[in-house]
């Protein structure tokens, strides 16, 4: 509880920190890993607040995507059933002391947006050692997210 309280507080310095500083006016596409863009992430993994409950491939209760672009946008896409939702919006990759970070904000508010606040338009995931991308949104009781890429 200790840890997840301390992620949280320096998840939110780091962001308001990078909110509170001017926009450069031409800044350099962000890298969201050291590969080629267009990048898509593909959700693997979903875990539960309930212990031993893990779904992955075809028992996921839906296919969601992350396409990340060269120009520092972005596109995230669910297919649940026979719906599909897309959202849209900008993002950026900040390194802190505790690892790497793609800040996600959207262009208008989602249901998709996997946040700790509900009236967020900012979303966070973690680039992990073993070459995944993970939703914080765990730290306060969502769902836990795992993302691989597939290009």
């Amino acid at each position: 509880m200790k840890k997840s309280l301390l992620f949280l507080l320096v998840l939110a310095a780091a962001v308001a920190c990078h909110n509170a500083s001017p926009a450069p006016e031409a800044a350099p596409a962000p890298e969201a890993a050291p590969a080629p863009y267009p990048q898509t992430w593909q959700l693997v993994e979903l875990t539960g607040q309930i212990p031993g409950y893990r779904k992955t491939g075809t028992d996921l209760p839906w296919q969601e995507t992350y396409v990340f672009r060269a120009d520092g946008t972005f596109l995230k896409s669910r297919r649940q059933a026979d719906q599909r939702v897309e959202a849209r919006g900008t993002f950026s990759v900040q390194d802190l002391p505790d690892g790497r970070y793609a800040v996600l904000t959207y262009a208008a508010a989602s249901p998709l947006i996997g946040s700790c606040t509900a009236s967020a338009l900012t979303e966070t995931l973690a680039f992990q050692a073993d070459e995944t991308l993970v939703s914080t949104w765990q730290a306060c009781d969502g769902p836990g997210l795992k993302y691989q890429k597939v290009n």
